[in-house]
């Protein structure tokens, strides 16, 4: 952050000289001989050169410790300006500093730009300072966005990054067009490109292209590592299994649990970028945290600052050294980034659930209906938290009946993730029982229902995550199961075809036949039908409610 700042605040002051050129060229050349004192000084040369060294060797490390490049737009983009900028910085450091060292050449505007305007470089110029602008913006951007005084002067913020490069190419042509009425200026450019200080121009250009050439053989030596060792993590195969609700990846050893994220497209908040800046990207690690490698000093000033529990790590710096599971912690949209088109239409063997609020319209008559509305809220938020938070996606939500979705996007087993769904539910009605009074009158109940089976799934909307429907077998028999779940009261309505895929003895025995002459058994229970399940404290669910249980094995 101090070397970019540094070279950012450097670049800044460029700018900002630039832009006095629409005051007068006698304002910018004021400009910048203070900014030769400053920089061109000895505590200026250090703090600037040693600035752009450590930012630049910080730059490759992390180049060559990145296992992908499966990222956001944004991000790649300020990789990409961090590694243009110095492309272009050489050639201009080479004809201002490297002149002024070896042949005593003025750094002042009217030498330079009078050059670059005989020569018909002024084209070049106008863009030298775009990339590392970006760039710093960028960083700057990923490093506090989350902050509230950034967001509170974001719009200023992003006036000042829009206007002062415009100001700076508006002053920078000013400049040129005073200086070409010069003819005595103008004569003295022509005289500099002449031939008689052609070996001063050539000696200045060996430079550049030394220096270029050095630039691009340590940049491509950091890439060759890192295939080196990738290659080698590929070969040696040390893969560990990161287990995510409802799917599991297996990568090499050494990635990061973001880095796996990204690489099978599996939402992921991260707003720093992944630089330990944000917290977003936290994840509770609920098994395997004594393969985990203790915090490093950047992970574990973030983790303190937000008062992170023992068991939560930020994804973009945990590198587990075995198999672990992780639950993420926030939210986010479906990546989109490489991602595939969007298939609006598909046939497959999908989980289907069915939650009805059988008693709403009887909670109706002892509730005023603005208490009603915040009941059903809260219900509605914590039936689908606990849904994508077992790997599923909402279809159609009512008021009466909310209808999940479950292994739409090929999870490991998805029935496994709509047991795991379903006892979460149990828990997020529990919680507002707890909320409703302890009269028993005055109790939700709700009917779960799950059958898994073929159906045909379509996505309605642009929204993100898509809203999705289903039509089938699947739907069919679990209407069915609602239907006869509601007859006889009971809370929870599976097939035994669920049990079978997750692997699973039911431990209900009420049993009953569905499908319309299919055989379809179903077991029906008053409980959630999930055998011993392994809870641990975690978690919120709901708008203010602290629902603590989710399921931990897998």
């Amino acid at each position: 952050m101090a070397s970019g700042l540094t070279l950012f605040t450097y670049i800044g002051a460029h700018l900002i000289n630039h832009a006095l050129g629409l005051v007068s060229l006698a304002a910018a050349e004021a400009g910048m001989s203070i900014a030769i004192e400053v920089w061109y000084s000895v505590p200026g040369t250090v703090l600037l050169y040693g600035a752009f060294i450590m930012h630049f060797m910080m730059a490759l490390f992390s180049v060559y410790e990145r296992r992908t490049f499966r990222l956001p737009p944004l991000e790649l983009l300020r990789i990409v300006l961090g590694f243009t900028m110095p492309i272009l910085l050489i050639g201009h450091a080479a004809s201002t500093r490297l002149a002024y060292e070896l042949f005593g050449l003025s750094s002042d505007y009217t030498r330079i730009v009078a050059n670059l305007w005989v020569s018909g470089s002024q084209g070049w110029q106008l863009g030298l300072m775009a990339p590392g602008w970006l760039h710093g913006c960028l960083g700057l951007h990923f490093a506090f966005n989350l902050r509230g005084w950034y967001r509170q002067f974001r719009f200023v913020l992003f006036s000042a990054a829009l206007l002062l490069p415009v100001l700076a190419a508006l002053g920078f042509i000013a400049m040129g067009k005073e200086i070409a009425g010069n003819p005595e200026t103008m004569a003295a450019a022509h005289a500099y490109l002449s031939a008689d200080n052609a070996p001063q121009r050539l000696a200045i250009a060996q430079w550049k292209d030394n220096l270029l050439n050095w630039y691009y053989s340590i940049i491509g030596a950091a890439f060759i590592a890192r295939e080196i060792r990738n290659l080698v993590e590929r070969r040696s195969k040390r893969l560990v299994s990161l287990s995510y609700p409802g799917k599991t990846v297996r990568v090499p050893r050494g990635w990061s649990v973001l880095e796996a994220s990204r690489s099978f497209h599996l939402p992921h908040a991260a707003m720093c970028g992944g630089r330990a800046r944000c917290s977003t990207c936290r994840v509770r690690v609920t098994s395997g945290g004594d393969r985990c490698p203790a915090p490093a000093n950047d992970e574990r000033g973030t983790l303190e600052r937000i008062g992170a529990p023992p068991g939560v790590r930020l994804a973009c710096q945990l590198r587990p050294q075995g198999d672990i599971s992780v639950v993420p912690l926030m939210r986010t949209a479906r990546p989109v980034y490489r991602g595939n088109a969007p298939q609006r239409g598909r046939d497959s063997e999908i989980v289907v659930m069915f939650c009805d609020f059988r008693n709403r319209a009887e909670l109706a008559h002892d509730h005023l209906p603005q208490d009603l509305l915040y009941v059903l809220a809260l219900y509605i938020e914590g039936i689908g938290n606990a849904v994508r938070a077992c790997g599923g996606a909402l279809g159609t939500v009512g008021i009466d009946s909310i209808c999940a979705l479950f292994g739409h996007e090929a999870d490991a087993n998805p029935a496994q993730g709509a047991l795991r769904a379903a006892g979460a539910i149990e828990g997020v009605v529990a919680d507002l029982n707890s909320r409703l009074g302890r009269q028993s009158d005055h109790k939700i109940k709700i009917t779960v229902s799950i059958h898994t089976g073929h159906a045909a799934i379509t996505e309605i909307g642009s929204s993100e995550p898509p809203t999705l429907m289903a039509m089938g077998e699947a739907v069919d028999v679990v209407n069915e199961l609602r239907k006869a779940a509601a007859e006889r009261g009971k809370a929870f309505a599976i097939s035994q075809k669920v049990y079978a895929e997750a692997g699973l003895d039911p431990v209900h025995h009420d049993r009953i036949m569905v499908g319309s002459g299919r055989g379809i058994s179903a077991c029906l229970s008053d409980t959630a039908p999930i055998p011993a399940p392994d809870w641990t404290l975690h978690g919120k669910i709901g708008r203010g409610a602290t629902l603590r249980r989710m399921w931990a094995g897998n």
